[in-house]
């Protein structure tokens, strides 16, 4: 993910697409899972934004998890918000320990998409929520795509239904939908039934 290292002050400055009405938005799908007090990752959570105005809509910690540490050099301080410079095929947290993971935009960064998958079923307890944001390969940002792959990125994308598919049987379920524009949401949960 070298590419993330010079890119960081640019995704800064463009987490300022997110606003009030998506943290809520995000935060109604993560809710059953996540009371007042309790704790998610923001996975591949670079600046933190996403992840920290989630968190402030829940009332909940959450755990900015990036591999890269330009990006959580850039994460803005707040008592709700912590950083680890980890990889989320590793991630460094005990079994059952979230009560849910969230992944916006950089699942298909991960090189290894299986690991990452093993590892949310591992960290998030039995119940917790898994929500997942990503760019539909077939929809308009074809282009992005096609970028991804010459700046030599996994560029890993999948489909809607080939992610409800591709995690099922690591053991999260859920369905996923158009989200906006060429991206879709996966809302499910760990060891939970579609």
């Amino acid at each position: 993910m070298s590419v993330f290292r010079w890119t960081a002050p640019l995704l800064k400055w463009a987490s300022r697409r997110w606003s009030e009405d998506d943290f809520r938005a995000i935060g109604e799908w993560l809710r059953p899972h996540v009371a007042p007090g309790g704790i998610f990752a923001d996975l591949g959570g670079g600046t933190g934004d996403l992840g920290a105005g989630v968190a402030r809509a829940l009332d909940a910690r959450v755990i900015i998890v990036d591999a890269t540490p330009q990006m959580l050099r850039r994460v803005d301080a707040h008592p709700l918000v912590t950083v680890r410079l980890a990889s989320a095929e590793r991630l460094p947290f005990p079994s059952s320990y979230l009560d849910a993971a969230l992944c916006c935009d950089a699942f298909h960064h991960f090189r290894d998409q299986d690991a990452v998958a093993r590892e949310v079923a591992r960290v998030v307890r039995p119940g917790g929520g898994v929500v997942i944001l990503d760019i539909d390969p077939a929809g308009s940002l074809r282009l992005v795509v096609g970028l991804e792959r010459i700046l030599r990125e996994p560029a890993g994308f999948r489909s809607a239904a080939d992610l409800e598919e591709f995690l099922a049987p690591r053991g999260i379920t859920g369905r996923a939908g158009r989200h906006r524009g060429s991206s879709y949401a996966f809302v499910g949960s760990v060891g939970g039934s579609v």
